[in-house]
């Protein structure tokens, strides 16, 4: 009897989350701009500037500068550190300013023409340092992404990907409720093109579905990023 009842007491709990939750579905563009300089055999430094529209592509939804280094342990395995600098427009068009910092570990392995390769992300960021009461509180949260890559031919590397957010901890409205979880996920196709060893561009479609939480927003994001090499 007690287990029966423990069952229908989870039934309802979480047949009213899925009444109560609120999904919205948004169309959006991802527009980056990198520059990347090889300085060593192992050492690469990466500039992003990265610009984001959401509301069907009607309106700026940020801008980020991103700063990285690249080391290479070997051929196998990456270390990637950077920090990020984000502007990100309110809806009374005021900007919120964000710090983030993040250590992305990467290994991959080549299988003929098939490149398999995992990211580990640790993230941390605060938001609004000094005009907030929670902005010298850190978020904290962990990202693993697998992509999927085949090299067509010299020029095109066609590629699938799939990237998993646990939060650890995040102080924004009622985030902090949804702490040490697994709330969001992205999936990616696209491909890279090499114009030649200095320009290449990159063409993908992103979705990102969230879940878990009160309020669900999908989002569905044509990308395009081009790649300069010094």
């Amino acid at each position: 009897m007690l287990k029966q009842k423990s069952i229908i007491i989870t039934f309802v709990v979480f047949a009213s989350l899925s009444l109560s939750a609120q999904i919205e579905n948004d169309a959006g563009f991802w527009g980056t701009f990198t520059i990347q300089k090889k300085i060593t055999k192992k050492i690469s430094v990466v500039i992003d500037q990265e610009l984001r529209l959401r509301e069907n592509f009607q309106r700026i939804n940020l801008f980020y500068t991103n700063l990285g280094v690249d080391y290479k342990f070997s051929k196998y395995f990456k270390l990637s550190p950077s920090y990020r600098a984000i502007q990100k427009m309110r809806l009374d068009n005021t900007i919120s300013h964000r710090h983030r910092l993040s250590l992305d570990a990467t290994l991959k392995k080549k299988f003929n023409k098939i490149t398999l390769a995992e990211r580990v992300r640790y993230q941390i960021e605060v938001q609004d340092f000094y005009t907030s009461n929670k902005g010298k509180l850190p978020e904290q949260f962990l990202r693993f992404r697998t992509d999927l890559k085949y090299a067509f031919n010299d020029k095109m590397t066609p590629f699938i990907s799939c990237e998993l957010r646990y939060q650890i901890r995040s102080w924004r409205g009622n985030d902090m409720f949804y702490n040490n979880g697994f709330h969001r996920i992205r999936n990616i196709v696209g491909a890279d093109y090499e114009i030649n060893n200095k320009h290449s561009i990159t063409l993908y479609y992103l979705i990102q579905n969230e879940f878990n939480i009160a309020d669900i927003e999908n989002i569905y994001i044509v990308g395009l990023a081009y790649t300069f090499s010094l």
